[in-house]
């Protein structure tokens, strides 16, 4: 995709300490070797110093509590959790507190998150399946952490969100589905988020968003500029639960949003995405008053309008919105400005303007290094270069 030339080498460096080994068949008395692997995530997390990485042995994890990461490495010796060589590691959080709570209760925020990453820094997260937790990664006040190729799914709340004072967190690769929250009906479950919040430097790329029970991507009252590039999000807000009454939004990107006396201004970055067949609308500003750069993004065959821009200062341009329901392919007002668009261009824009309206390939397996594989999906036929490409 377009952002592909951008590499976070940075990340992937920094000095060795040691190797720590957990493998779901470990015991209690072991001692985090190869050969004597602990049993416990958190006992390892607890043992670990900057720089050492903690390698899971393949299996499925069924810890009793979330996993609580409070310490912080150094730009030179992070921490980093990952899979033992080619290994696959599941964490299911279905016995974990708040899996889910009752309607209309609050989880504690102590309970967020199979991981739950608070007043951390410099840890690295690769290759981690994380399912049925009351949350997947909550990562809040916590800053200068990088996540790449996870897949977060079936969680009882949002499966990745970002909070508080959360700053220069990178995330690369993420597979995001199926999230939801019997406690809200729906209102809140989202594939990736950041909310109520004023962390700069934050990076979500190559992400594919899908089948959430709320939205694709929710920024809510998040105040500084997320950057949001190469990121797919498709069937978001569908009742697949029955929920009743269904509080759930469904939008492809929530680019803000809160009470009237919340709403802060956030000049997000949303580049090269693409919003389709999402129960309601492909990319919306939802009362966001900042000044939002919408660049290169394509909205298709949403259920209501593809962009709707009402209250912020956005510029959106060379984006493409077709097929979309709703009375117009889109709702641009007030100080947003656009230019270069598929609506300033004029003209027939259904399917037939694309090479290909075939999703397959885009959901299908992601490359050896964990991008979204490339394909003609909704590129123009014209091969004008304007809306979202994969290649």
């Amino acid at each position: 995709m377009l952002a592909r030339s951008v590499i976070f080498c940075a990340w992937l460096l920094g000095c060795q300490g040691a190797d720590i080994f957990v493998s779901p068949t470990g015991g209690s008395t072991e001692i985090g070797s190869l050969e004597s692997p602990f049993g416990s995530i958190q006992k390892a997390v607890d043992t670990a110093q900057p720089g050492d990485i903690i390698f899971l042995r393949g299996g499925t994890y069924v810890p009793s509590v979330n996993i609580q990461i409070t310490k912080k490495g150094t730009s030179s010796a992070r921490f980093t959790i990952r899979p033992y060589e080619s290994e696959k590691a599941i964490i299911d959080g279905e016995n974990m507190p708040g899996t889910p709570s009752a309607v209309g209760e609050s989880l504690a925020n102590t309970n967020r998150g199979i991981f739950h990453i608070q007043n951390a820094a410099y840890w690295q997260f690769f290759d981690l399946e994380l399912k049925n937790g009351p949350y997947g990664i909550y990562n809040r006040d916590a800053s200068n952490n990088h996540f790449e190729r996870l897949v977060t799914h079936d969680n009882y709340e949002t499966g990745f969100q970002l909070e508080g004072a959360s700053s220069n967190n990178v995330v690369l690769y993420l597979d995001s589905y199926r999230n939801r929250d019997p406690r809200k009906n729906g209102e809140s479950a989202d594939g990736f988020a950041c909310k109520e919040g004023s962390g700069t430097g934050n990076v979500l790329r190559g992400a594919r968003l899908w089948d959430n029970v709320d939205d694709g991507l929710d920024l809510w009252q998040f105040g500084s500029p997320v950057t949001i590039e190469d990121t797919i999000a498709w069937g978001n807000g569908v009742n697949r639960w029955g929920f009743s009454p269904f509080e759930g939004d469904g939008n492809g990107f929530k680019l803000g949003g809160g009470s009237a006396d919340k709403l802060v201004a956030g000049n997000h970055i949303v580049r090269n995405c693409i919003a389709f067949s999402n129960l309601k609308k492909g990319f919306i500003d939802n009362g966001n008053p900042g000044a939002l750069t919408i660049e290169r993004n394509t909205a298709w065959d949403n259920g209501d309008q593809g962009f709707v821009f009402k209250s912020s200062k956005s510029v959106l341009k060379n984006n493409i919105a077709a097929v979309n329901g709703g009375s117009s392919q889109v709702s641009i007002a007030g100080a947003a400005t656009s230019s270069c668009n598929s609506w300033n261009i004029g003209g027939t824009w259904n399917n037939a303007t694309f090479k290909s309206v075939d999703d397959p390939v885009v959901k299908g397996p992601r490359d050896t290094g964990g991008e979204i594989q490339g394909s003609n999906f909704l590129l123009p036929t014209s091969g004008t270069a304007i809306g979202a490409t994969t290649l």
